[in-house]
């Protein structure tokens, strides 16, 4: 038997939870090591599989249920979870899922390859058109996405946060950044309307890189649903192109030729998304939040995706403002 503990853990509460599954699971436990947070990877006489902790079993019990939903809709690009019809594993304040380990690929999912890009927003399209038939089970269930709302408290938190970003970046650069951040979600927020003509589906809510896993046979698949949504999956969408925009030097006609993107395109609403910073407000207030500005390895990455691409998002503004006649 191995235990394995990614060291700056609490030590103590492994071993107790390791205790404690030893005790309700059927079968030996071989090898258990700490992934992250409450999320561990745990070998057994018979199998491996992810366990991740909740604090809501509500949240738990949806998201085995959707995942479950969308395997039997023929949906087969995704994890299970295993044990939904015994009780729930309750430890310390935390409910657990086992959920299907999916062994890796050599080569991980990387947005940095144009194959990989195409790939995964054909994925993220296909897994629209299953959540799209599931979502009246769901939406009752489900919080409706609110972008704006999500965008404005991002924004609030970074300018709270401008004293200490300022202390690492130029004043400009930041005067800038809430600049583009304004202008983007007034007008979204007016127009956002126009995204929700069609059916609305399940959302993913977080596509970001670590969220595609290719299989060990080369299947990609969209794993982690904690931040499942309802909404127009225009939102997703967009939200893909924030984060392969850096891989494509902010180039916009270089969105125009990503299948699934590229109907969006002719959307007020849609083009008034991509001009808001939601990366780089989102990993300062990151940084800030988890006093990570502190450590020179966890502040340079940022820093540098600050200042560099700069002048190719200020460009990339013009073009978009320019095309909504701005």
């Amino acid at each position: 038997m191995n235990i394995n503990i990614n060291r700056g853990g609490d030590d103590y509460f492994f071993n107790r939870l390791f205790s404690y599954l030893t005790r309700k699971l059927e079968d030996e436990i071989k090898e258990m090591t700490q992934l992250r947070g409450n999320v561990y990877l745990v070998e057994t006489s018979k199998q491996r599989f992810i366990l991740k902790g909740y604090k809501d079993i509500r949240k738990l019990k949806i998201q085995e249920a959707f995942a479950s939903s969308l395997r039997k809709s023929g949906f087969d690009q995704s994890y299970r979870f295993y044990n939904q019809d015994k009780d729930p594993l309750h430890f310390e304040g935390s409910f657990y899922g086992c959920i299907e380990f999916i062994e890796h690929h050599e080569k991980p999912f990387n947005y940095g390859m144009p194959s990989d890009r195409a790939e995964g927003v054909e994925l993220l399209n296909r897994f629209h058109d299953y959540t799209t038939v599931l979502h009246p089970s769901y939406a009752g269930m489900l919080p409706k996405t609110d972008l704006a709302r999500k965008w404005l408290h991002r924004k609030t938190e970074f300018t709270k946060n401008i004293p200490i970003v300022s202390s690492y970046i130029n004043k400009g650069i930041t005067e800038k950044l809430l600049e583009w951040a304004d202008f983007s979600l007034r007008n979204f927020a007016d127009l956002k309307k126009e995204l929700e003509t069609e059916s609305p589906a399940i959302l993913h809510g977080d596509v970001a890189h670590h969220n595609f896993l290719r299989s060990k046979a080369g299947k990609l698949m969209i794993i982690d649903f904690d931040l499942i949504s309802s909404g127009s999956r225009a939102y997703d969408m967009l939200q893909y192109a924030n984060r392969i925009l850096p891989f494509l030097d902010w180039q916009f006609e270089s969105l125009v030729k990503v299948k699934h993107l590229n109907k969006w395109l002719d959307s007020e609403a849609f083009l008034f998304g991509l001009l808001y910073p939601a990366d780089i407000l989102r990993e300062w207030n990151r940084l800030v939040r988890d006093r990570n500005h502190l450590n020179p390895y966890s502040l340079a990455p940022i820093v540098e995706m600050t200042v560099s691409q700069f002048q190719q998002r200020t460009q990339f503004q013009e073009d978009v403002k320019a095309r909504l006649g701005f």
